[in-house]
């Protein structure tokens, strides 16, 4: 018998069944016996589960241990700022796209109901900073293969969702433009993509390793470009932008 069949099994469900017509409460259980409450609460729940954990690690750890355990579980993961509030630094490109793209997700989830567990997992400083309001309503750039694209229209939306131009891509956040080869490394990718376009057809889109430039074999059909930074230049902001500069 697995761990999985063991949580899932009855005992565990009729234990909070007493809790699960309340719509708010506390639940209160030993220390060890934590991930089996939360998985027999993520089993009997309809909507998103939302876990605070003491840090960024320990959450990290809580959804790995419960994705073992409850099956199809989906895992959201809202990363807190690696920059204090003191320090004039911008938070990375890589936290900012993990952040927006789970605020999306959620959008998303409030949309339509899901039919399977999700879960939200994020720290107590995650919890507590806060969020610039309407994040959730830009979508990521969708670039898929084989449709057609305008090299500088696609050039412009980059740099307005804070994606850097430079010569050579090294970092999450960045692109270059070769004659009609477009280099991005998306926030939320493993690997930097190459697009290679015929005129204005987008032929074909490969992953490649930044440490040699070389295309990996990976063939991709569709992939998913969210901003490197949380505040966007919208027409808004910079109308705003602008009564403020006097």
């Amino acid at each position: 018998m697995t761990i999985r069949s063991l949580i899932s099994a009855a005992a565990c469900a009729r234990a909070l069944e007493p809790a699960r017509n309340l719509k708010s409460g506390e639940l209160f259980a030993p220390t060890k016996t934590h991930l089996v409450a939360l998985a027999a609460m993520l089993s009997a729940s309809k909507s998103p589960l939302v876990v605070v954990s003491a840090s960024g690690r320990a959450a990290e750890e809580a959804a790995e241990a419960l994705s073992d355990i409850v099956e199809g579980l989906e895992i959201i993961e809202f990363p807190s700022w690696e920059t204090l509030p003191h320090e004039r630094l911008s938070p990375s490109p890589q936290v900012v796209g993990q952040r927006m793209r789970a605020l999306h997700r959620l959008s998303e989830l409030s949309k339509q109901a899901p039919k399977h567990p999700v879960l939200l997992s994020l720290s107590i400083r995650a919890a507590l900073q806060p969020v610039v309001g309407g994040l959730s309503d830009h979508p990521p750039l969708r670039i898929v293969s084989g449709e057609s694209y305008l090299l500088p229209e696609l050039t412009l939306k980059l740099i307005e969702i804070a994606y850097e131009r430079v010569d050579l891509v090294t970092r999450r956040g960045e692109f270059s433009i070769r004659g009609g080869i477009l280099d991005v490394f998306p926030t939320t990718a493993e690997h930097a993509v190459r697009l290679e376009f015929f005129g204005d057809e987008l032929e074909e889109m490969r992953e490649f390793q930044v440490a040699d430039q070389r295309s990996l074999q990976t063939k991709l059909s569709e992939v998913e470009i969210y901003p490197a930074r949380e505040l966007l230049i919208t027409p808004e902001v910079a109308s705003k932008a602008r009564e403020m500069a006097a």
